[in-house]
């Protein structure tokens, strides 16, 4: 690997990592992966994760110079350390404080963990084709086989398990890109994925319900984590940038054409 290609490397594992800390802790500890969570190296390897981003002004995503890269990750909100003191708390209460947030008041629309509760879709045949879409995007790139997620497909948990498994693809393509003709191809519709499934998803919403985890003022860790959570989707959003639905048709041909 030459330095260039390290460097991406050690971009998208921290990304990667990021997005499955975040999964994990915004899924019920009884049913995520909360060992990432609790596990005091991997808090200190999401922390250092978060550190190297937050300190960078280049987005080598796409080969694009950012220029306004810079101003979002200096926030202070983009630090995992509060987030991880918060959570030196005995497991029952972790558990006991996520009940109370998603479970006791699912009132709140704006802090469900369920895309379809942020979107104005009534009829009952469109949610569930929605769902049916988002579970067929996932089986066409091998997702959810064995992961201990939330059943239904468009739980936050669920989204950024799936954005933290299509950098993990496309870095594993992009590794043996040279010895298999067929792996740039493969890295290149993982690219495309992640940056279609952003753009039609968590850029749509998440920002949304990170807000809304920021009123729960009281203590705990949800709201330095809804802080965290709005200034990782808006950095993304500046990496990965806006794409269109002729994006994702075009992403749809190119998976059939190659073969994950």
């Amino acid at each position: 690997m030459n330095p260039e290609e390290r460097e991406a490397e050690q971009l998208a594992q921290d990304r990667e990592r990021i997005y499955k800390f975040l999964a994990a802790m915004l899924s019920h500890p009884d049913e995520g992966k909360w060992g990432r969570v609790v596990c005091a190296d991997e808090q200190r390897l999401a922390i250092q994760a978060v550190d190297r981003l937050r300190e960078q002004t280049v987005s080598r995503e796409g080969g694009r110079r950012s220029d306004s890269l810079a101003s979002q990750t200096t926030t202070s909100a983009l630090d995992l350390r509060y987030i991880v003191l918060e959570l030196c708390q005995p497991m029952e209460h972790l558990k006991a404080e996520h009940e109370r947030v998603f479970c006791e008041t699912r009132l709140d629309q704006e802090i469900s963990p369920l895309e379809l509760d942020h979107r104005c879709i009534k009829d009952p045949v469109k949610k569930a084709e929605f769902l049916a879409d988002l579970a067929s995007q996932y089986r066409s790139f091998e997702f959810d086989e064995g992961n201990r997620l939330p059943s239904r497909p468009d739980h936050i948990s669920h989204e950024l398990e799936f954005m933290g498994w299509l950098i993990s693809r496309r870095r594993i393509a992009s590794r043996v890109a040279h010895l298999d003709p067929t792996a740039a191809g493969q890295s290149s519709v993982c690219d495309l994925a992640q940056r279609s499934f952003f753009g039609n998803h968590l850029a749509v919403w998440g920002v949304t319900f990170a807000k809304g985890l920021q009123k729960y003022t009281s203590g705990g860790y949800f709201e330095p984590l809804g802080a965290f959570l709005e200034a990782w989707l808006e950095r993304e959003q500046v990496v990965l940038g806006p794409r269109s639905r002729m994006d994702e048709r075009e992403g749809a041909n190119r998976r059939q054409s190659v073969a994950i």
